[in-house]
């Protein structure tokens, strides 16, 4: 590229840029440009768009003040370098790039190419002896708004309708305090025991380390929001559980330095309780407290060998006799440090349980960036800590 065609681009720019024949309609020809002389000087004579035939020597098209980057656009414009074009060719190209729908006004430019003289064959028809440079000239519109981002829900990612097996009385994210029906679905599995002592007797005493449980308990909860939450009164829900529990290996053996002791469980149970809750936002921290019935009760048994059946009568003197109750006062507290990690704790009494059973399960994973808990039960004689998973999911119907 010579420096006079740097020159020309130069003086091509500045005209495109300065304020010109835009008040026309769209697709109309204007007898010449309204661009300021001295530009129309500096790169080639303006001759009126009305006029013609001329010989083509330069096709160009700009937006702004910049040629287009677009190919398709100058696809649709038919004169090529050599040519002879007339006004009617010039009408036609402008309603073609109208017909793309892209602009909001097509404005042609000609100006005559000085040196340029036109082929002899064309001599005595061309208006002008030289070849001529057409530039359209372009105003693109405005690209459409961008669709406005969805509301961020009201309540953060964290599900709060529940810690691991007892429910809250909110329904979940975006409509936890609104009253109405929701539907939870969790998944609960108790990995194994990681430590673990018991003591029945003075006689007895068993250290337990790493002990292999796999205990799966697959629920479905439906709640109905009663009332809803407010400064001062807390939200009050109702709801029923079913549980499909079962195990994917057998539960450990019962062994001291005298005695093996065969356990002998049956490993798939269906379960099922129904619950009042109420919970309260306090400052950041959603503490419930509620009450269930049913046979959800009989899950102590699964999680440790020393409360089946078979141990009760050996080494309680229970003949007969099994861990179940059938209602269980609960209590949680969850709280969110950050929007995707909570923190929480939940205790379960089982009423009239052999041995006086408690389940203390702590949410604490996420804030880890795992997905791994800990439980702790508790009984007359021992105690276990329990490794555990959990994934829970939210679904409410249509409004």
């Amino acid at each position: 590229m010579t420096a006079k065609d740097f020159a020309l681009a130069a003086a091509l720019a500045a005209l495109l840029g300065a304020p010109g024949a835009w008040a026309q309609a769209p697709g109309a020809v204007p007898a010449a440009s309204t661009a300021p002389a001295s530009v129309l000087t500096s790169s080639g004579t303006s001759l009126a768009a009305d006029q013609g035939p001329w010989v083509l020597g330069e096709v160009l098209i700009f937006s702004g003040s910049q040629i287009a980057s677009d190919p398709s656009w100058r696809e649709r414009v038919r004169g090529q370098r050599g040519m002879l074009y007339t006004k009617a060719d010039v009408a036609d190209d402008v309603e073609k790039l109208v017909a793309t729908r892209r602009f909001d006004a097509v404005e042609p430019l000609i100006f005559e190419i000085p040196a340029t003289p036109v082929p002899p064959e064309y001599a005595s028809i061309s208006a002008v002896p030289n070849q001529v440079r057409l530039v359209y000239r372009v105003a693109e519109k405005p690209a459409p708004a961008a669709p406005p981002a969805p509301p961020r829900p009201a309540t953060p990612p964290a599900a709060v309708s529940g810690i691991i097996l007892t429910p809250t009385a909110y329904r979940g994210a975006g409509q936890y305090t609104t009253p109405g029906m929701g539907l939870d679905f969790n998944a609960a599995y108790f990995i194994g025991r990681l430590y673990g002592r018991n003591s029945f007797t003075n006689s007895v005493r068993k250290t337990n380390y790493i002990d292999r449980l796999g205990v799966w308990l697959l629920s479905a909860e439906g709640k109905m929001q009663i009332q809803s939450e407010t400064r001062w009164r807390p939200a009050v829900a109702v709801g029923a559980h079913g549980h499909l529990m079962f195990r994917d290996a057998p539960q450990p053996t019962v062994q001291t330095p005298t005695v093996s002791l065969k356990v002998d469980q049956k490993t798939t149970k269906t379960l099922s309780d129904a619950y009042v809750v109420a919970s309260k936002n306090i400052k950041g921290v959603r503490i419930s407290g509620g009450y269930m019935m049913g046979s959800t009760g009989d899950i102590p048994a699964q999680l440790s060998e020393y409360l089946t059946p078979q141990a009760l009568e050996f080494y309680a003197g229970r003949v007969g006799d099994r861990c179940w109750s059938r209602s269980m006062p609960f209590a949680s507290i969850l709280y969110l440090p950050k929007p995707a990690y909570p923190l929480g704790v939940e205790f379960i009494k089982f009423n009239g349980g052999s041995l006086n059973p408690v389940l203390i399960n702590l949410k604490l994973g996420y804030f880890l960036k795992l997905n791994f808990d800990v439980s702790y039960l508790k009984y007359n004689g021992g105690y276990d800590f329990l490794g555990t998973f959990q994934f829970r999911y939210n679904h409410f119907p249509r409004r």
